[in-house]
């Protein structure tokens, strides 16, 4: 016996959110601790946050990889099978985005919008980091929303420009972690929603 799929079923990319802000030299948000043994994130991390957290407002592609280390080893008197044990843990995710010119109220043509400038910072500053929050929406309430949310502290890595001719100009990036990484459920109140108000300016 087969069953149709129903379209609410699938979970949709344009509900996902990527802010970013541009960390304090020296400072990482301690967010391993923001995580409970039950794969929920209670409330947001504070402590060493940016004053400013913006969303990324002009990506077009994104994807999120987990790559783990692994140390393989063999047991005295175990046949010569070999075995393994998982070491490390970094999450990259990989940006395809346009560069756009700020625009809270009004547009300035004089700078990058505050996600980009965070982003852009990595490019003469090898030590830049970023602290990277995404939210994908998985259902709720419209006063509890439930997100699928992942929290870490990240460098900047294989940033490309490119210039096609009378076209945009399109910027490729990675978000790779450095630190602790949270994962779990984070519930949303109407104060708490990571979601940008509008599509035009820049949400904090």
């Amino acid at each position: 016996m087969s069953s149709l799929q129903h379209p609410s079923q699938i979970i949709k990319s344009q509900d996902t959110v990527i802010k970013v802000g541009s960390l304090a030299a020296g400072k990482r948000v301690p967010i391993a601790s923001a995580v409970s043994s039950a794969g929920v994130i209670a409330a947001l991390p504070t402590t060493n946050v940016p004053s400013v957290m913006t969303f990324l407002g002009g990506v077009t592609n994104a994807s999120i990889a987990y790559n783990d280390g692994e140390q393989e080893y063999y047991v005295l008197g175990g046949g010569g099978f070999a075995d393994s044990v998982k070491t490390t843990r970094r999450i990259v995710a990989s940006i395809t985005s346009y560069l756009q010119r700020d625009f809270d109220d009004a547009l300035q043509n004089d700078a990058f919008s505050e996600s980009m400038e965070a982003v852009t910072a990595g490019r003469q500053d090898l030590n830049h980091e970023v602290y990277v929050q995404i939210f994908k929406n998985i259902g709720g309430t419209s006063s509890d929303l439930v997100f699928d949310t992942i929290l870490f502290c990240a460098t900047v890595a294989n940033y490309q420009e490119s210039y096609p001719a009378d076209n945009l100009v399109e910027v490729t990036f990675d978000l790779a972690s450095r630190g602790e990484i949270a994962i779990g459920k984070f519930t949303a109140t109407s104060q708490t929603d990571p979601r940008p108000a509008n599509q035009g300016a820049d949400q904090d």
